[in-house]
């Protein structure tokens, strides 16, 4: 009687390490039988913005935090090309290129709550925030370019530092080039 009841026990101990062992990648089985891994579900991405639906939210914030239109588009377009999955080897995340460290204080301090900054209209409204918040405090757009580019205190500081010059003369051209096109309006 013994030797059935350990020929069952077996048998059970057999099948639960099948039916672990299924639930496994074969690779997976193999390197790490000691763990039973499930496939995570990913979240279905946001269908990409149309550059038309980008510039509206991006005039909506500019307009919201009293700057001209141009100037805000302009500095989209320069950081992510008006693309919200655009992604920065630094980690700055979609229209306004808004780092995830900097989302995590600005958002509470300028618009009073937590942002999302994968959600576009969410970015757009930080980025707004913060060149209208740099310009309350500099006085001057090329200033305001930079401290986004840069950092407040460093052009605090130093001014515009030499590397960032390309950075806020190239943005000033191009919203002279919207500007000039009404793009903004």
């Amino acid at each position: 009687m013994h030797s059935i009841a350990r020929l069952a026990v077996a048998i059970a101990a057999s099948l639960s390490l099948t039916v672990a062992l299924a639930a496994e990648p074969a690779y997976a089985a193999h390197n790490n039988a000691h763990r039973v891994t499930r496939p995570v579900a990913r979240p279905v991405p946001a269908p990409r913005l149309t550059a038309a639906q980008a510039r509206a939210i991006l005039i909506r914030a500019a307009r919201h935090h009293g700057l001209n239109p141009n100037f805000v588009l302009a500095v989209s377009y320069w950081e992510s090309g008006w693309n919200q999955a655009a992604r920065s080897y630094t980690g700055a995340v979609g229209l306004m290129q808004v780092e995830p460290y900097t989302a995590a204080w600005a958002g509470p301090a300028l618009l009073h709550r937590r942002v999302n900054l994968n959600n576009p209209v969410d970015n757009a409204e930080l980025g707004a925030a913060l060149l209208r918040s740099y310009l309350d405090r500099l006085r001057d757009p090329k200033l305001a370019l930079a401290a986004y580019y840069q950092g407040l205190s460093g052009v605090l500081r130093h001014g515009i530092y030499p590397s960032s010059r390309t950075y806020v003369n190239g943005i000033w051209r191009l919203r002279n080039r919207f500007q000039a096109a009404h793009l903004g309006a």
